[in-house]
């Protein structure tokens, strides 16, 4: 009897006057006895003895009910489906929907058996237009909202993969991750507004608030960190790992921007940038690699450069001394020997200063007190500018003054312009031995003469005392 008076309490508490219908109660209470609710042909509830286990044959409704809900063994609320595991026939089933709208009953079978099956909406609205996808997991409200045939998508938060209709392999967690991606497969996207704008970008990775956020079409990019690649409509195979790092990029390709605001500003290709803040001032320059804390090319619009470190670096260090660079004779042409030398070379000016760099000071002025103490050798780039002008030697490259603010010098490109005078001095030297050597030569032969000149002044001499000698012994005989 315990069974038929909480049975129906259940039925009062649930408004429905089980007398003023057509239809009866059976209590067959007894040994294997059920309680049933039946309209004479259908049964709608059993309640049964033994086990204590009942059965609803139609729905359970927790507001009102018009019997407007279709189907059998959905819960209800407010009219509306809340929870069922609707899916249609000839189906795998083995969907669940928890949620005020979650799932829908006009699901299709597809040609696979599948197909509309292996869904999870948890949560109001999710997976609420549902065809023939399957395998989809929706966890909050209009999760995959307007997913149709769309498949093995994972979706947590509010609104996330919102208008997704035939995307799949995705993951979106995060309110409005993902949100606009309509075709969009194999993206991964993870926190606030994540590849937001995502249209039919593919096999995207964005982790952290709005990264990736304004990506449409752009495919294989991994942004990791806040508003990363932030500004990304198109640009495909970037790697931006950081806070705002790589995030004006729209277009721009191949860039990997590694540490806080690195390339934050880059528009375009090809430019890598390690420590935080490097290449904080690109703008369209391309194919720059900058190294090191706030390494910055010579000027935004500079490409094919190399930096490494900030203007604070004092020494580079290596195994090795020397860098080696392409020289190989089939890349080169007009090959003739360099007419410059010992004589420019003469011109250049070697100098002795103390560095004093204007970006030591707050208003980028010297006032001289932050001047280094220890001096150093090096050379002027405003000097080595004016040479090679006069020289009309432009074509050696000596200074480069992408930014005119700040003039560098690549010493380097003297190095055959030394070369050339060693050599010639070298013709110098070699012509002054020569000459030497024949002046040694003439002494010698100077001595020798001197020698044998001394040698016949003596043999005179001995003539002339034998003929003085033989004069006198003459003399005397004759008196």
């Amino acid at each position: 009897m315990k069974y038929q008076k909480i049975l129906f309490a259940i039925l009062i508490a649930s408004g429905i006057n089980l007398f003023a219908q057509t239809g009866s109660i059976n209590n067959t209470l007894g040994t294997g006895g059920s309680f049933i609710v039946k309209d004479g042909a259908n049964n709608y509830l059993r309640v049964d003895q033994v086990t204590g286990n009942s059965v609803f044959l139609r729905n359970l409704e927790l507001g009102n009910l018009d019997n407007s809900i279709l189907g059998v063994g959905v819960i209800t609320k407010n009219n509306k489906r809340f929870l069922h595991n609707y899916a249609p026939s000839g189906s795998e089933f083995n969907n669940l929907f928890i949620g005020l709208e979650a799932g829908n009953f006009t699901m299709g079978g597809g040609v696979a058996t599948y197909q509309s099956s292996y869904n999870v909406g948890l949560g109001s609205n999710s997976l609420k237009s549902l065809s023939t996808g399957y395998s989809n997991t929706a966890v909050g409200s209009a999760s995959l909202y307007s997913n149709t045939i769309g498949f093995d998508n994972a979706a947590l938060g509010y609104c996330p993969l919102f208008k997704n209709i035939e995307g799949n392999y995705n993951t979106a967690i995060g309110n409005y991750a993902l949100y606009e991606n309509i075709g969009g497969s194999e993206n991964t996207a993870m926190g606030y507004k994540t590849l937001f704008n995502n249209n039919s970008g593919y096999s995207n990775t964005a982790v952290g608030w709005s990264s990736l956020t304004n990506n449409v079409g752009g495919y294989r990019n991994t942004a990791v960190g806040h508003a990363s690649m932030l500004q990304n409509s198109s640009g495909f195979y970037n790697t931006a790992v950081g806070e705002f790092a790589l995030s004006s990029n729209s277009i721009g390709y191949g860039n990997c921007s590694i540490g806080a605001f690195t390339l934050g500003g880059a528009t375009n290709s090809l430019n890598t940038a390690l420590g935080y803040n490097a290449g904080a001032n690109v703008t369209s320059g391309a194919n720059l690699t900058l190294l090191g804390f706030d390494a910055q090319p010579s000027t935004g619009v500079a490409a094919n450069e190399v930096v490494l470190g900030n203007g604070s670096i004092q020494v580079l260090r290596c195994n090795v001394q020397t860098i080696t660079s392409l020289s190989d004779v089939r890349d080169k042409k007009n090959i003739k020997d360099l007419s410059i030398g010992l004589d420019f070379l003469m011109k250049v000016k070697p100098r002795e200063f103390n560095w004093d760099r204007r970006e030591w000071y707050e208003n980028g002025i010297s006032d001289g007190s932050k001047i280094q103490d220890q001096p150093t050798a090096g050379f002027i780039a405003q000097e080595f500018d004016s040479l090679q002008t006069t020289e009309h030697a432009e074509w050696l490259n000596l200074v480069l003054k992408n930014n005119p603010d700040k003039w560098e010098a690549t010493y380097g490109n003297l190095l055959p312009v030394i070369v050339k005078a060693v050599q010639e001095l070298k013709m110098e030297n070699d012509q002054l031995r020569s000459e030497v050597d024949s002046f040694n030569s003439f002494k010698q032969q100077l001595a020798e003469i001197e020698s044998l000149k001394e040698e016949l002044v003596n043999e005179i001499n001995l003539i002339k005392a034998a003929s003085e000698s033989a004069s006198v012994k003459f003399s005397s005989i004759k008196d």
